[in-house]
């Protein structure tokens, strides 16, 4: 499977369309990064090995050249690995440190002499851990602890030679195989162990510091700007996580959805069962997953347009926190989606979504690695309410009086809005009532984590890690609300902009359904906070059952906007021939309005 993996990155590297997609990486062209993720989508979708492969050699290693090298480093190192003349490999995580990388112990001590980095392991818990390609790859882009005149200025990457062209270790490199895994397991994972491993002073990545001959140490930022520097770095990668789960959400939707319009079950006595999709039971738990899908489609080409503007006007991704914010908790909502997406899609189709034919199982067990792949989610969420609290004390300490007048503005109108006779002035049905229940909740949410540190660091004088560890639940409660907020507002957004009104009447419906769900799912936290009644909490039930039923049929329309092809679909039930399992054939569903003999899969008027 590995080599067969290994076979499909090369091919697919090979293809014009990917090769051009990594020169404007190179190149840094205008609308490049949306271009990039797009393609990572695609290859994800037609094997989530493949995609994640190229993800580690093209955007992870190649990413760490590109952005935290010198333009030297780039000429020398990106167009090689453009040219398939070598692959590479990213080594941060280690036995005792992954999300803590401030914390990793892989020591690169500067021999002043030899002009040398000395690359090495001290310990057990400095072994980097979960290494993809490492089995197959010829360089690692290492984060180390740089040690230089006896003090240490922090992590920094360093390039390393692992294998030669014969697929040799070089002097000093053990590489241990992992092994299989739940899934991707046609990705090599491996450990890597430095004894002593010598590189040219030049394979230090130097952009945000740099050794010079003489051994003195320079950087522009001081220590910890420079290394948020370097996480900022990853901002992209981790937006490509994103995508490819977007790719496998999509995909078995696609495979679940087409099933249920084909496969029959039960009906009045008497008469011609029904489609499994007009059972209730399944359109719950499928059609709240497509809105969320078309949410975090539109959330996901929000972030690559902010993320296109800043990196070719040569901004410095540090300083943009709000955009790393959005980008790590976008990461987190996808990725935790794609999981139970394909849970309700695995049950939805019964035993044929167990089996590995139908593809819903191996997806499964391919993503399940993205929750904590490019760190763990809950630490993700940390970031984003870090955020949103320098966001909160930034305003105060800048505009005082108007941030203070704001908050009792704000507060008294959420006050008025929870009160009995305020409630009747909006429906449950309109998306302005939704749009302002989630910012209601996101503002309570804020408001209530500053009360809390305030009142454990400043009155009770605790250490502000205990305060911030003892208010973890509310850190992660307000963070997700935040995202929900974001996506539903931005699919609102692209609604509004559809030019096809037909298209556009059915987004506002999905983008209804998705702002139902959000607060549904929280109508306990509503109800506690008095924003609505019981009555209403009751309304809302019943819209979102209504609505779940009212989109079924448009399903249809909006997985085939999602334009993926035959070939990347395979699944025999969404009606895909395979001679080795005919079957669990079922034929593809007519889309509504298309008549018997004619295609199945009329061409969309926009795709996604």
């Amino acid at each position: 499977m590995r080599a067969l993996t290994f076979e499909r990155v090369k091919f697919s590297m090979g293809l014009p369309l990917v090769k051009r997609t990594l020169q404007e990486q190179a190149e840094k062209t205008e609308n490049f990064v949306r271009r990039s993720l797009v393609v990572g989508e695609v290859l994800s979708t037609a094997d989530m090995a493949t995609g994640v492969k190229c993800g580690i050699i093209y955007w992870l290693f190649g990413g760490a050249v590109r952005n935290l090298g010198s333009p030297g480093h780039v000429a020398k190192w990106l167009q090689p690995l453009q040219e398939q003349k070598y692959t590479g490999m990213f080594a941060i995580t280690e036995r005792g440190h992954g999300s803590n990388v401030r914390g990793i112990q892989t020591e690169a001590t500067f021999d002043l002499s030899a002009q040398e980095f000395v690359i090495h392991t001290p310990c057990e818990d400095a072994q980097k851990m979960y290494v993809g390609n490492a089995m197959l790859g010829n360089y690692a882009a290492v984060f180390a602890q740089l040690t230089e005149g006896g003090t240490s200025p922090g992590p920094h990457c360093f390039i390393v030679p692992v294998h030669d062209e014969s697929g040799s270790l070089y002097p000093g490199m053990t590489v241990i195989d992992m092994m299989y895994k739940e899934g991707l397991n046609g990705v090599d994972n491996g450990i890597l162990i430095f004894d002593k491993v010598r590189i040219p002073r030049d394979n230090l990545l130097d952009k945000f510091g740099s050794v010079a001959p003489d051994g003195q140490y320079h950087s522009p930022k001081n220590k910890s700007a420079r290394f948020n520097a370097m996480l900022a770095a990853l901002t992209p990668s981790r937006l490509l996580v994103m995508f490819q789960a977007l790719g496998a959400i999509k995909l078995g939707l696609t495979i679940a959805i087409c099933y249920n319009h084909s496969r029959r079950q039960f009906g009045p006595k008497a008469q011609e069962e029904v489609r499994i999709i007009e059972h209730r039971t399944q359109t719950l738990r499928l059609m709240p997953h497509l809105a969320t899908t078309l949410a975090l489609t539109f959330a996901s080409r929000y972030a690559g347009v902010l993320l296109d503007e800043d990196v070719f006007q040569g901004k410095e991704l540090v300083g943009r926190h709000p955009l790393q914010a959005l980008v790590v908790g976008l990461k987190a909502y996808s990725t935790w989606e794609n999981i139970c997406c394909l849970q309700d899609c695995r049950e939805c189709t019964g035993g044929m979504g167990y089996m590995m034919e139908n593809r819903i199982a191996g997806l499964k067990s391919d993503t399940d690695v993205f929750v904590t792949f490019e760190s763990d989610n809950v630490v993700m969420l940390q970031v984003v309410a870090r955020e949103l609290l320098a966001q909160h004390t930034k305003q105060y300490e800048e505009r005082p009086l108007v941030s203070l007048l704001r908050s009792w503005a704000e507060s008294g109108s959420d006050k008025l809005r929870t009160s009995f006779l305020a409630f009747n002035m909006d429906t449950v049905g309109n998306l302005a009532f939704l749009l302002k229940a989630v910012n209601f909740r996101e503002r309570v949410l804020q408001r209530g984590l500053v009360a809390r540190i305030y009142y454990k660091v400043v009155t009770k004088k605790e250490d502000f890690f205990k305060a911030w560890n003892l208010c973890l639940h509310h850190v992660s409660s307000l963070s997700l609300a935040h995202i929900h907020r974001v996506t539903l507002t931005q699919f609102s957004l692209a609604a509004l902009r559809c030019p096809d009104r037909g298209d556009q009447a059915l987004l506002m419906k999905f983008c209804l359904l998705y702002g139902t769900k959000l607060v549904f799912q929280e109508q306990a936290w509503y109800l506690e906070h008095k924003y609505w009644t019981p009555e209403a909490s009751r309304r809302i039930r019943s819209q979102l059952l209504d609505l779940c039923d009212s989109v079924k049929d448009d399903a249809l329309r909006v997985i085939s906007a999602f334009n993926i092809p035959h070939t990347s679909l395979h699944a025999p039930i969404a009606g895909i021939t395979n001679p080795l399992a005919a079957w669990a054939f079922y034929p593809a569903p007519r889309l509504p309005g298309v008549r018997e003999g004619e295609r199945s899969r009329a061409k969309p008027r926009a795709k996604l």
